[in-house]
């Protein structure tokens, strides 16, 4: 029999994707052009695009061009801007979805609690918040910055007027004529507070410490330019490869090449210089860190507001938020009205706040309990047939992510016809293959901008850095793009797949059964059920 009609394989396999942001619409097309149709993704929002479905605060935007910041087989000629804004972005992956058929294939408001592996059937199980589902392949996608980051600040809780995440942007807070405070001075606080200073009374934007920034240089994009994009694709393509080259650059500056980082602190420095003649704000906002290792942040704005009359930089640590605005270290107390936490994400946790279950139990907070690692940044030992999408060390300080989400759903799809090949049901990473690619990956790591020192959140508390690719994204493309056999175990039958004497994988389809209908679920599966 044929790889094609024996259980779970070509296009009987069954894919279960969660997240339906970027990563999860890339792995349903991708997967659709590449033969496998029966795939599911399950998203908990009510709309498709992720991060860019939740996060609506005023200002939100790409700071990746936007012709980087789309997927290469969906070029959009009609951006509106050089940066797109978040809900331009936002329907851009709906349209994709709708364009390429997968939309239907999406379960909306569906929340998946825990997956777990079925070893003796080689599936996995699903719970969601609509029922049980199984699937042979699972694919998790749920994006690294999700889950907000609350500060803990003694007192948080007794603030009497409206608090809010960006992240969980309150549209019916009013501001206009009120007093603001901002915790956090990152990539949302840069956007948020040139937008919401003309109407505020005031606003103390609240800093831990400053971090290098260039200018974005954003401008609309005119009807005559955008046209010209959708006639002549080769000038639509030359741009996105000006893109690349230039994030090419920032990550060589940021890992091998470290000699270019002083040509880099010289433009954020002239940023600064440019805009603020207030030596002490100058002072304030100067980092002191290397330049990359917290991430290097495009604005245009961000310097010319926090000289604004109305907006005051305070660098002095908080000790409490009371009833009624901030005490700092120095004793004062500033008064606010609203509370605006934009303090990041719990950007370590891949797949919170999901389970995972493995091989005999095994779950992946278990595995991840040091720091967590994955090969390529995609695949675990004692997890078989799970990919992860932007997952550990797949981040690259410059470049687009969508770009490393396609370059890892090559690596899937790699995976996928392997397993075609050989009329195997289960794929699994080698241990030894995990820990020497995480060895390579450490040493590089030690060698990058990011072991300089900074407080970032690349790297966690015990100076582990679970974020970083410490080389270049055509590296990560190039690793990517075929799959290496001795890294991976295949088998067909019941129990963990390991090795037979010789060290060579198993193979075969003796214990193929004939396959479920993905994603479907359990109580309503029927003989003829599609």
């Amino acid at each position: 029999m044929s790889a094609e009609g024996r259980s779970g394989s070509g296009r009987h396999r069954s894919v279960a994707i969660i997240g339906g942001g970027f990563g999860g619409i890339a792995a349903a097309v991708m997967l659709r052009r590449a033969g496998y149709h029966d795939v599911t993704v399950f998203e908990r929002g009510e709309q498709v695009g992720g991060v860019w479905h939740r996060n609506t605060y005023p200002g939100a935007a790409c700071d990746i061009p936007s012709h980087y910041y789309e997927y290469s087989f969906e070029p959009n000629p009609g951006w509106s801007r050089r940066y797109a804004p978040q809900a331009e972005i936002r329907a851009y992956i709906e349209d994709v979805a709708r364009r390429n058929q997968v939309l239907d294939r999406i379960r909306t408001g569906t929340e998946v609690t825990r997956a777990r592996w079925d070893d003796a059937r080689d599936r996995w199980t699903l719970e969601t918040t609509a029922g049980e589902f199984e699937a042979d392949i699972l694919i998790a996608a749920c994006g690294q910055l999700t889950v907000p980051k609350l500060p803990q600040i003694p007192g948080l809780g007794s603030f009497e007027g409206p608090a809010f995440h960006t992240a969980e942007w309150r549209h019916d807070v009013e501001l206009r004529g009120r007093r603001v405070a901002v915790l956090g001075t990152g990539c949302s606080a840069i956007q948020v507070v040139p937008e919401i200073q003309p109407i505020a009374a005031g606003i103390d934007v609240y800093q831990r410490s400053p971090g290098w920034t260039f200018p974005k240089m954003d401008f609309a994009y005119s009807e005559r330019v955008k046209r010209l994009f959708k006639r002549f694709p080769l000038i639509q393509r030359l741009d996105r490869q000006l893109a690349v080259a230039f994030a090419e650059v920032g990550a060589a500056a940021m890992t091998k090449h470290r000699w270019l980082l002083p040509a880099l602190r010289a433009v954020g420095r002239r940023q600064i210089n440019g805009a603020i003649e207030d030596p002490e704000l100058r002072r304030k906002v100067t980092p002191t860190d290397e330049i990359g290792c917290k991430r290097i942040m495009l604005t245009d704005h961000w310097y010319p507001t926090l000289a604004k009359p109305n907006v005051e930089l305070v660098g002095e640590l908080i000790t409490e938020v009371t009833p009624n605005g901030i005490r700092t270290a120095d004793g004062t107390h500033r008064p606010a009205d609203v509370l605006v936490l934009a303090t990041g994400f719990q950007s370590h946790n891949f797949v919170a706040p999901l389970e995972i279950v493995g091989v005999g139990g095994h779950t992946l907070a278990e595995e991840w309990a040091e720091v967590p690692r994955a090969y390529l940044g995609l695949t675990v030992p004692r997890f078989p047939n799970m990919f992860l999408l932007f997952g550990p060390n797949t981040s690259t300080g410059s470049g687009s992510a969508v770009a490393t989400i396609e370059a890892g759903m090559s690596h899937v799809i790699a995976a996928l016809k392997q397993l075609d090949r050989a009329g195997a049901r289960r794929i699994e990473l080698r241990r030894q293959a995990a820990q020497t690619f995480d060895r390579e990956l450490r040493t590089a790591l030690a060698r990058s901008v990011w072991a300089t020192g900074c407080s970032s959140w690349f790297v966690d508390a015990n100076g582990n850095n679970p974020s970083q690719w410490p080389w270049q994204l055509s590296a990560y493309r190039r690793r990517t793009k075929r799959l290496d056999p001795a890294a991976y175990e295949l088998g067909s039958g019941p129990g963990p797949a390991g090795s037979t004497a010789d060290g060579d994988a198993r193979t075969g389809s003796e214990h193929a059964t004939a396959p479920e209908t993905a994603a479907t679920p359990k109580h309503r599966r029927s003989k003829g059920a599609t």
